[in-house]
């Protein structure tokens, strides 16, 4: 009996371990995409270039970036939109499984931009790859309408 309540008691201690690395992956999720929200707004491609995985592939607008495409070009029309924007967070949802993680998030975002006035759903997945305790973004997918 007293075998079977300690091993009672090492599943459940590990279970709470366990769950507290989840939190504390899914809130350092969080900050990295917080933080590269920042940056893209903040025109700030270096910090964008640490988050990003050097593999990244971004979808955006019916076309598909590399890491170094996307910081030449469309980033800093990004940060110029979103700038623009007042932004919403509506939903997300954060999944861990390892080392990768996926987030799927919805933004209301409304403002005015090149002198149109704008009111946009944005969708946007997530996927973030751990590499020395460090959690990147190597794939990105936004649309909105």
């Amino acid at each position: 009996m007293r075998k079977f309540t300690y091993t009672l008691l090492m599943l459940f201690i590990s279970s709470i371990a366990l769950v507290a690395q989840e939190t504390n992956d899914k809130e350092m999720i969080a900050k990295t995409l917080n933080d590269l929200e920042t940056a893209i707004v903040e025109n700030d491609s270096e910090k964008a270039g640490e988050i990003l995985h050097d593999d990244v592939t971004i979808l955006e607008g019916g076309g598909m970036e590399t890491k170094s495409e996307y910081l030449s070009h469309h980033f800093h029309s990004d940060g110029k939109f979103l700038s623009a924007m007042n932004r919403e967070e509506v939903s997300q949802e954060i999944s861990v499984e390892g080392n990768m993680a996926w987030v799927t998030s919805k933004t209301k975002m409304t403002g005015t931009y090149s002198g149109r006035d704008i009111d946009l759903s944005s969708l946007e997945l997530a996927v973030l790859k751990k590499e020395n305790g460090m959690w990147k973004v190597i794939a990105l997918h936004w649309s909105s309408r």
